[in-house]
């Protein structure tokens, strides 16, 4: 049985931060340690960039998947605006009713205005709106 973690956008944008700030803590500690007097060994300052690089390289894994999430909710978000777009079109296309028609009309441009304002809870509340 597989207890595999899930974490959202900004858990992995956290994760990227605190990561980010131990590699660099790692590289002031490399610092601190090269004018040192008697002389750290180079093994040890070596080992110390092998693991800054190395934090380096996860944080930018952990970026480079907080923006696949982001990616995942853009399109999921695309689908349901897609979604409302057709329905609207379909409800003024079928539509009897002159007032029908005009709140249908008025909830596409509603929804083309927040999708312009790119805030996702207008686009989100937009589309709910159309589709109702």
């Amino acid at each position: 049985m597989s207890n595999a973690i899930a974490l959202d956008e900004k858990q992995t944008t956290e994760i990227a931060d605190k990561l980010a700030q131990a590699s660099n803590q790692v590289l002031e500690l490399r610092i601190a340690l090269t004018d040192r007097t008697p002389p750290t060994p180079s093994a040890v300052l070596h080992d110390l960039k092998q693991y800054e690089s190395q934090l380096d390289q996860m944080v930018s894994f952990f970026r480079a998947h907080g923006i696949y999430l982001i990616n995942q909710g853009a399109q999921q978000a695309l689908a349901n605006v897609n979604a409302a777009i057709e329905q609207g079109r379909k409800t003024v296309a079928d539509i009897k009713h002159t007032h029908a028609a005009i709140k249908a009309a008025a909830g596409l441009l509603d929804l083309a205005a927040a999708l312009l304002s790119r805030n996702p809870l207008t686009i989100a509340e937009a589309a709910n709106s159309l589709r109702s």
